[in-house]
């Protein structure tokens, strides 16, 4: 149970996969996070756990047929699903199934290193961050994108608060290694030696219900997992959701912090 934070993104049963081609697919709100990275045609990029290759599919279409993206995964089923779908859609796209950090590639081999929410399950933040600056070109952009899980704000009406609240508690102690990799980015990419370094935060408030994917299939699972949540007290805070949903009470905000450096 220790390492569940990093075993959880291993073990994958087709359900979540399912879940997680939703969860993690590419969205035109994801626009203003990928414009840091200054995607032009030709350029090399890495995408430092890639999952089910979404939005590394969107990034080589950016980078075009003169350039590259490489996506990087722990696990096995996402790169193969990842691979299949570029090969599908004729995009200069490869995926490699491998742990980090460290990231097995020679230094300065990419133009631009992305990362999103993935620092918060690693073994190390800080050797990732270096990892990622290490393998970026001189002149090169590294950006990463996280969470803050201390900033989470999940309202479903005051009936539901204190559950929620032990819920979302259990789901933390489980689930992630760096659950404040969000704050602590700027500082990381300074540390890594990246100059340039600037964080914006987007927090945009979900009120109808667009969180509902990733709230069933993962902070409930964690919660779960956790064993400090009894299932019959999950299986009524999703109902209480779904009834905060439908009465138009549902408010949910994660934070993502955007964080950009520049490799000397």
């Amino acid at each position: 149970m220790a390492d569940y934070y990093k075993q959880h993104w291993i073990d994958i049963d087709d359900g979540r996969h399912a879940a997680y081609d939703q969860i993690l697919a590419y969205h035109p709100a994801l626009e203003p996070l990928i414009k840091t990275l200054d995607l032009k045609p030709g350029l090399k990029v890495l995408d430092v756990g890639s999952g089910p290759g979404h939005t590394t599919l969107e990034l080589a279409r950016r980078v075009g047929p003169s350039g590259k993206v490489t996506g990087v995964d722990i696990n096995a089923e996402f790169v193969a699903r990842a691979g299949r779908r570029a090969k599908q859609a004729g995009l200069n796209a490869e995926y490699v199934e491998s742990p980090f950090p460290p990231l097995k590639f020679p230094d300065g081999s990419f133009d631009r290193v992305w990362c999103k929410n993935v620092l918060e399950y690693v073994d190390s933040a800080a050797d990732t961050v270096a990892e990622m600056a290490r393998v970026t070109r001189s002149g090169g952009v590294v950006a990463a994108v996280d969470s803050d899980w201390d900033m989470i704000a999940l309202e479903i009406g005051a009936a539901a608060r204190e559950r929620t609240e032990r819920i979302l508690a259990a789901s933390q102690g489980i689930a992630v290694h760096e659950p404040r990799i969000g704050r602590r980015l700027h500082g990381l990419f300074r540390d890594a030696g990246l100059t340039e370094v600037k964080a914006e935060i987007f927090a945009g408030a979900d009120t109808v219900g667009r969180a509902l994917p990733m709230l069933k299939a993962s902070f409930a699972r964690y919660a779960r997992d956790s064993g400090k949540i009894a299932p019959r007290e999950i299986e009524a805070w999703l109902a209480d959701i779904d009834s905060a949903v439908a009465a138009g009470q549902f408010f949910f905000v994660l934070p993502q912090f955007v964080v950009r450096g520049i490799k000397r």
